[in-house]
């Protein structure tokens, strides 16, 4: 325990890292992704940007396991495979990013991505149309590098894609966790490579994973109930607000 405290930087920074992770992971159990948008600024909070980011990498990947096995035949693997190709290339150019640039740079860059993205929160939804031959390489590529140079949030760029393809609740939530799976692997090894799995990250994550699987498994209750529109407005006001607290950190 004394090893986690550690790691944590203390009991109540411990304490607001496990909080978030609950929340984060509980929207991902409901919804098929979310986990890194919700987690990823509010832990920056308490936590340097080069643990973060392996330890929401390495927590996606068990959630998108677990949550894969249990809904794989409701996988739409045709649509998965366009996203294979362009997904190596944006990750292969975000870790190169990630190792050449100051990790300072790169909080100030993810904390306008959040404030953008939060604020697109509120924007009106357009009617989901037939899928453009253009979008699952530039879901792929962008999802890929903006995941990896930031740790998560690829899901949103995978969602839009998976939207036009009009699966239904079931074939969604499967697929879009396939997706994540497959890219938290890929980013993982990544980091492994980069050495960013020290002590630090791997006694927070053995803190974390027991947490994550109470979320799925309290998301996965969650989903029915889930009115998605207000829920998203909240997601959105918390995410320019963190964002903000990032840019002046």
């Amino acid at each position: 325990m004394d090893q986690v405290l550690l790691a944590a930087g203390g009991a109540w920074p411990l304490a607001w890292c496990l909080g978030v992770v609950f929340v984060a992971y509980a929207l991902r159990g409901a919804t098929g992704f979310g986990a890194g948008v919700v987690s990823i600024p509010l832990l920056l909070l308490a936590l340097p940007l080069p643990v973060v980011i392996p330890l929401v990498t390495a927590l996606g990947m068990l959630a998108s396991f677990g949550q894969a096995l249990h809904q794989r035949r409701h996988v739409h693997w045709i649509g998965l495979r366009r996203l294979l190709v362009p997904t190596l290339v944006g990750v292969g150019v975000g870790l190169w990013l990630f190792a050449a640039v100051d990790p300072q740079h790169l909080l100030r860059a993810l904390a306008l991505f959040i404030i953008g993205y939060a604020l697109s929160g509120y924007l009106p939804r357009r009617t989901t149309a037939a899928a453009p031959r253009w979008l699952a390489p530039l879901a792929g590529t962008v999802g890929g590098f903006v995941a990896t140079v930031f740790g998560g949030m690829a899901g949103p760029f995978y969602v839009v894609y998976l939207r036009s393809l009009a699966l239904d609740k079931a074939r969604f939530r499967a697929t879009v966790s396939v997706a994540l799976l497959g890219l938290s692997v890929l980013r993982a090894s990544g980091y492994a490579g980069l050495g960013l799995y020290d002590e630090r990250v791997l006694w927070l994550l053995a803190a974390a994973v027991a947490v994550v699987a109470l979320a799925m498994f309290a998301g996965d209750r969650w989903h029915a109930r889930l009115d998605e529109a207000r829920f998203g407005h909240v997601v959105a006001a918390l995410l320019a607000l963190s964002g903000a607290a990032l840019l002046f950190k």
